[in-house]
Parts: C-alpha cells; structure tokens; sequence
C-alpha cells in the first residue's frame, strides 16, 4: 500500500489524538483527585502526591511490558501475523498480572518506610502510606488497563482505550468525591476515598478492555483458552524490547522523586506547590505522549510489512505535529499560569509559586515535543536503549545537578528548579535526533 502526504497525516492523525485524550482521562483521575483532596489542606496534597510519585516508580515495571507488548504486536499485525499479535497479548497480560501481585505484597508491608524515605513531616508520611497502599494493592486493575490498551494500540485501535478510559472518570469523579467527603451515602474517608475511587473506576475500565480483547472483534484478541500457557521465550522477548524502557521510566521516576526530595527541604508550601504544577506540566505533556504512540505504532507495522520507507514518513510528520502542538501547550503554560494554578488551590501562596514556576517549564515543551515522537518511532523499531540511555543523560547529568544548583544553591527556589527541565528537554531532543538521523532502527526494525 502506497501513501501519500494526505494518507500519511490521517494515519498519524487517527491514532494519535484518541491516544491524547485517553491520557488526558488518565491524567484527569489524578487532577480530579488532587482538586478534592486539596480541600483536605497542605498535608493531603502533600501526602497523595509522594504516594502518586512513588507509585509511577512501581509502575515503571509496567512499562517494560507494555512496551513490548505495543511494538510486537504492531510488528505482528504489519505482518499479517494475528495469531502472533494474539500470543503476545496474552503473554503480556499474564506477566502484568504476576508483577502486579509482587508489588501489591511488597508495598502493603512498607508503605510507611518507603514515604518516609523522602523525608516529608509525619502527618504527610501518614497520609501517603495510606494512599500508596491501596493504589498499590488495587494495581492489578490499572496494570490490565495499561498493558490491554498497549496491546490495542499496537493493533492501530486506539479508540477503545480512549472510550473505556473516559467513561471511568466519571466514575471515578463521583467516587472519590463520596468517600472523600462521605457523600451519597458513603463513608467520609478523607485521603483513602481519593484511592478507593481511582481504584473503583479503573476496576471497572479493566473489566471493559479485557470484555472488548475477548470478542475477537479487533486485531488483536485474547479469545480462547490457546496461548495463555506461560511462554518463556516470548516473555524474554517482551522483557528485551521493554526493559530498556522500564530502566527509561524508573530513570525518570527516581529523577523526579530526587526532585521531590530536593523540594520538600524548601518547606511544605513549596513542595504542594510543585505537586500541583507538575499535574498541570503532565498535562501539557499530553500531545507529545499522543504522537510518540503513533509514531511507534506506525513504525512497528510498516516495518512489519516490510516498508521502512513509509515508517520513516509517518515518524517525520508525527514530530512536527508533535512539535507544533507542544508549542502551543507550552504558550498556555506561560500565558495562563495564575488562572492554571487556581483550578487546583486557593491558596495564595501556592498559586503564586507554582505559577512562577509553570512560566519557566514552559520553555522546555517544543523540546519534549522532538525527543518524544522520535523516541517513540526508535522503539517502534525495537531500539528501546537509546531513549533510555537519552534519559539517563537528561535526568542524572543534566536536570538534577542544575535543578540543584540553580534552585537550591542560588537560591531561586522552585522556578530555579524548573530551569533545569529546559536544558533536560534540549539535550535530550538533540541525542533523540541524532540517534534517529542514522536511521538504524529502520534497517534492523523486525525483533
């Protein structure tokens, strides 16, 4: 099949944006939970966003299979291969669930050791255990979520994740705002209503994923008993491709927990101050995520079908949209950062530092928008070290050393901190560039 500019842009087009909004409905379980439990004080945001982070570090050995999961099924699908997508989708499945139980086990009996480790004042420490315990020992329902919606998406579906994902928000929503506050009928729980209700939705988001991979309506299907033997080859298979990126995203997690680290020392007002502009950060990050997914999608199924040539054409037009999209998210951040700041506090004195430091982030978004898209076409190749190798570089060499510096050392607080995510983002971008320039990953693409 031959595409030309037009085709190309609506391929790109059609996976990436249900991809956007699925990950904005994601996010948006957080921002929802976060709005409610600010009205509990400074402790709870405090304490639900050092459980949240800590949680995305366990999550990061998700990420590993999930990943795999996306580029073999992509590549299978490009193939024609569906029995091969199926196996793999399955296999993924079956070890989300095992590493699921591990973590579960684990954090239930450490919880209050590993919040403390950041440092936070005790009655934050409370708070966290609380919500990192029952988000982790619920995290068989959000990993199903996560590895169902990879296997979809590596198939070119992207818009069942997006419909499922957006109807358990408002799940979600009501949920957290009932137990939160003891509504409806329900008990007021304060900052474990706020876990509770995630864990409800996603509960139920998990339930619909598997019921749509189990009619065997879509490319890729978990229909039948075939397959679910544990296979340890292709595990080994899925753990190749993926642990790069779980070391990516543990990278980047243990990053931003040092970075917590760093602000806590400044005192707790700063410390809510950067939780809540990082909820805002992350949406804004939303496009590049969006485009990095089609861009790896695309890349694994025209590498499949033997067409390195159209790979490369659908990555370069998913990095200039990305590109353009997070300029725009970046010109939001720095022209409405107050008016961001005030849909999550009203307090006067996290608004103003949070905002301050939103208008510096806001430099780093065109940057993020290059090197995600193109990482996201490198491990549609199977060249998942380079991103992590990038992020490596980016966090530990660049973003924690001058975040330091700048914010701690010179004393400009969290906006000085921020001012290390831009040089992070401009660096990063240019190894991404250079890595993806030599076009290796098209040439040696099939794993």
């Amino acid at each position: 099949m031959e595409l030309d500019g037009r085709a190309i842009r609506r391929l790109v087009n059609r996976l990436a944006w249900p991809v956007i909004l699925e990950n904005t409905f994601q996010t948006a379980l957080g921002v929802v939970d976060l709005a409610l439990v600010s009205r509990l004080g400074a402790d709870a945001i405090a304490g639900v966003g050092t459980a949240t982070q800590l949680m995305w570090v366990a999550i990061a050995a998700f990420a590993a299979v999930a990943t795999g999961t996306t580029v073999l099924v992509a590549q299978a699908i490009g193939a024609g291969d569906r029995r091969r997508a199926n196996h793999a989708t399955k296999q993924s499945l079956l070890m989300g669930v095992l590493i699921s139980i591990a973590i579960a086990v684990i954090v239930s009996f450490t919880a209050e050791r590993i919040v403390a480790v950041l440092g936070p004042q005790p009655e934050v420490v409370r708070l966290g255990a609380i919500y990192l315990r029952i988000s982790a020992q619920m995290s068989v329902f959000f990993v199903t979520m996560l590895i169902a919606g990879a296997a979809l998406r590596g198939a070119g579906d992207t818009r069942s994740p997006m419909v499922v994902t957006g109807g358990i928000n408002i799940i979600n929503g009501l949920l957290a705002y009932g137990l939160i506050f003891g509504h409806f009928g329900l008990p007021a729980i304060g900052v474990a209503g706020s876990a509770w209700g995630a864990a409800g939705a996603r509960m139920v988001g998990c339930l619909a994923l598997l019921l749509i991979l189990s009619r065997g309506r879509r490319p890729t299907d978990i229909a039948g008993r075939a397959g679910w033997r544990p296979n340890l080859p292709l595990m080994r298979r899925l753990l190749r491709i993926g642990l790069p990126a779980m070391g990516e995203q543990i990278v980047i997690s243990g990053g931003f927990l040092v970075y917590g680290f760093m602000v806590i020392g400044l005192g707790t007002a700063v410390y809510a101050a950067q939780r809540v502009s990082f909820n805002a950060v992350s949406i804004s990050y939303l496009p590049a995520m969006g485009f990095a997914v089609a861009a790896t999608t695309l890349t694994g199924q025209r590498l499949g079908a033997r067409r390195p040539d159209q790979a490369r054409q659908t990555s370069n037009y998913a990095t200039i949209a990305s590109v353009l999209w997070m300029t725009v998210a970046g010109a939001v951040l720095f022209l409405l950062a107050d008016q961001i700041m005030l849909l999550f506090t009203t307090d006067p004195t996290i608004d103003a530092i949070g905002a301050s430091a939103l208008k510096v982030v806001a430099f780093s978004q065109p940057f993020f928008g290059i090197s995600n898209a193109l990482a996201g076409s490198l491990r549609g190749g199977g060249d998942t070290r380079f991103p992590m190798v990038a992020a490596v570089i980016g966090m530990w060499l660049v973003r924690l050393p001058f975040g330091w510096f700048i914010g701690i050392y010179l004393g400009f607080g969290l906006p000085g901190v921020y001012v290390s995510s831009t040089l992070d983002a401009a660096l990063r971008s240019f190894l991404i560039w250079r890595r993806y320039r030599t076009g290796k990953h098209f040439r040696q693409g099939l794993v």
